[in-house]
């Protein structure tokens, strides 16, 4: 019998029966000289306290015969509440294992459903997400009668009480016909132990590939998974996918239009500032670093404030252990509370030395962070920067997030306030199964696959085959294949067109700026310059400028670059030019009718604006508009009036002069 037999709300009335039917059998009895165990008979005289007891538990056999007048009600109503209660207890036993029978029945007769293991905040949000984008699900928990549990079968979602460890409890869920199997138990150790248990249960009983997604939330853990060769953890019935939130949310997060800035290699040096640090902060920090600003002469400089101090470097340094090689980071303490608002003359010092590019409010607590963004957001107006966006992380209060945002947003400026990195945005079935965050990734993979098939490398394999460490490679070319184009003044759209062919030069330039960021990436990790290559001892003899790299080095990284129209089009997209023209030239210059057009122009100006509203609305056409420093709001609202619509980006003033720079 389960140790919550009895709920709390069971309890509420069983136990005021139980006494009152235990007080009416003892004092009965004990008053009563003519009763024997079960009935009236000849007198015996008055039980004892001992005596009265035992007779009285022996009512619940239901053997009672007592009148019901005025020398014996009190035994007439205990003999009707002893065995009512012992019948409400085994009634209910038999119940709950018909309960329980139902949930196992329901379990095995589903096919290609989900299995979530563990109903903490994140695998109680899968069930949700899961369950709301129509996908069958069964859930094990240790407790099956708890509240996010009864949540659960509120929606007709089978819920299976039992430790995810055990394959007979695998089995009781249907794990032979599941096509997934989710694992979020809180503890990384205890994730990945059920993911192995579960691939071990399901050798040579499927022909199926059941996908087994273990959360790993620690550094140490998920760097010793990421760094195993290819089919470590797979079998042929099962296909491992990692998962880590704060990765999804940071690469999410790094798409926004405030870190693609166009032509990235001509841009100021980008700034950050973090309130608020922790593995959040730090994956957002080490990614921006490597990916976005991983270019020449654009070093990453970020302010942290943070309550730890300096102290909260040790987290991006689990991450990247020679994260100082690639960012500049200025430490001030600050402790945020929504009470104590002490933090706001650290942070307005702070803003006033360098405005940065974007805030991110990374808290551990939700209404802290979104009351530190708002204030952090009105800070920033003050200062006249009211396209300067602040990013909040929020993991639970998405809602309150997305209101708070309504608040801010102008029609001009999107990311005003901004809340990014919700549980329920991470956890679909598109972001967990489909891994929709990797289409360019498998798609780069599949190009190089298709002329290295026959190839000896780890990495020859399908992308479901694929170990976590090239899979992770793959993903950190493919976020940086937007930043290269932008450099070299092309984009990607969707859809699929003809395929562009670059020109000798952009390939050069495309190439260069790769090996750049395969450089700052060994950099962060550890690794330095060596003659010799030694792993062990992280020794590149690669570890050098472009112009200095062997040319059969080159070579293979022009190809790949010649390969990127390839990608795009494996990805369902495509590389268009940008034709950037700046609005007081644009009667003089030449359009061409296939690239993107692009025009520069000062909404300030009523002639500039105006040459560049008709074109752009004619030809499809794009405006980057100028947004002044300390200028009015009352600009934004009169062009919110307008079209904004043909406005894609706002650019400041120093972004203006560093695009005048840029190679026609």
């Amino acid at each position: 019998m389960p140790s919550n037999f009895f709920k709390l709300g069971d309890w509420l009335y069983i136990l005021p029966l139980a006494a009152l039917g235990l007080t009416l059998g003892v004092t009965g009895y004990m008053t009563c000289g003519d009763c024997t165990a079960i009935t009236v008979g000849p007198g015996g005289g008055h039980a004892t306290f001992a005596q009265a007891i035992a007779r009285t538990l022996a009512l619940i056999k239901a053997s009672g015969s007592f009148p019901l007048d005025r020398d014996h009600w009190m035994l007439f109503l205990a003999q009707v509440i002893m065995p009512a209660l012992a019948f409400f207890g085994a009634l209910k036993l038999v119940l709950q294992n018909i309960r329980r029978d139902a949930r196992v029945f329901w379990a095995r007769r589903l096919r290609d459903h989900t299995i979530v293991c563990g109903l903490g905040s994140t695998g109680r949000q899968v069930v949700e997400s899961f369950a709301d984008a129509g996908r069958p699900v069964v859930v094990v928990t240790l407790n099956s009668d708890a509240p996010e549990a009864a949540a659960c079968e509120r929606r007709n979602i089978a819920v299976l009480q039992g430790s995810a460890t055990q394959a007979s409890v695998l089995r009781q869920a249907g794990l032979k016909h599941a096509n997934s199997l989710v694992v979020a138990c809180g503890s990384d150790g205890v994730n990945l132990e059920i993911g192995m248990r579960a691939r071990d249960a399901l050798r040579g009983i499927t022909d199926r590939t059941v996908k087994i997604l273990p959360e790993l939330r620690s550094e140490w853990l998920y760097d010793q998974i990421k760094n195993q060769n290819a089919g470590a953890l797979d079998s042929p019935e099962t296909q491992f996918q990692i998962f880590n939130l704060n990765i999804n949310a940071a690469r999410k997060l790094l798409r926004s239009d405030a870190f693609q800035q166009p032509a990235p290699d001509l841009m100021p040096r980008p700034h950050l500032l973090f309130a608020g640090f922790g593995q959040m902060g730090a994956e957002v920090l080490v990614r921006a670093a490597l990916c976005n600003f991983a270019l020449p002469s654009q070093k990453l400089s970020a302010t942290i404030l943070d309550e730890r101090g300096a102290a909260s470097l040790a987290s991006a340094q689990v991450r990247a252990a020679g994260v100082t090689e690639i960012a500049d980071v200025n430490f001030t303490p600050c402790q945020f509370a929504p009470d104590d608002l002490s933090w706001q003359e650290t942070a307005a010092s702070e803003l006033s030395v360098k405005l940065p590019l974007a805030v991110i409010v990374a808290l551990r607590d939700d209404e802290v962070a979104l009351n530190t963004a708002m204030r952090l957001r009105k800070m920033l107006d003050g200062m006249g920067a009211f396209g300067c966006p602040v990013y909040v992380r929020v993991r639970q209060q998405q809602k309150l997030g997305e209101f708070l945002s309504l608040l801010e947003t102008q029609s001009l400026f999107h990311d005003r306030l901004k809340p990014f990195g919700s549980l329920s945005h991470l956890t679909t079935p598109a972001a967990l199964l489909d891994q929709t965050l990797d289409v360019l990734a498998r798609a780069a993979h599949q190009v190089w696959l298709e002329e290295n098939a026959g190839s000896d490398s780890p990495a020859a394999v399908p992308w479901e085959k694929l170990s976590e460490f090239h899979k992770q490679n793959s993903r950190a070319l493919a976020d940086f294949i937007p930043v290269r184009l932008r450099c070299c003044g092309y984009r990607l759209k969707d859809g699929q067109a003809a395929q562009a062919v670059l020109d000798e030069s952009t390939v050069e330039k495309l190439a260069a700026l790769e090996h750049w960021r395969w450089c700052q990436e060994l950099r962060a990790l550890g690794w330095r310059y060596a003659e010799s290559r030694d792993d062990f001892l992280k020794r590149h003899n690669r570890l050098v400028d472009w112009d200095t790299l062997p040319d059969g080095v080159k070579e293979y990284n022009r190809g790949m670059a010649r390969k990127l129209p390839r990608i795009a089009d494996a990805a369902g997209m495509s590389l268009c030019r940008e034709q950037l023209v700046f609005a007081e030239t644009l009667e003089q210059t030449s359009l061409d009718a296939e690239a993107q057009l692009v025009i520069l122009a000062d909404p300030r100006n009523a002639d500039s604006w105006q040459r560049a509203h008709g074109p752009a609305q004619e030809k499809g056409g794009k405006i980057w508009a100028l947004v002044p420093d300390g200028a009015s709001p009352q600009l934004f609202r009169r062009l919110e009036m307008a079209d904004p619509g043909l406005i894609e980006r706002w650019l400041s003033e120093a972004q203006s002069e560093a695009l005048r720079r840029r190679p026609s």
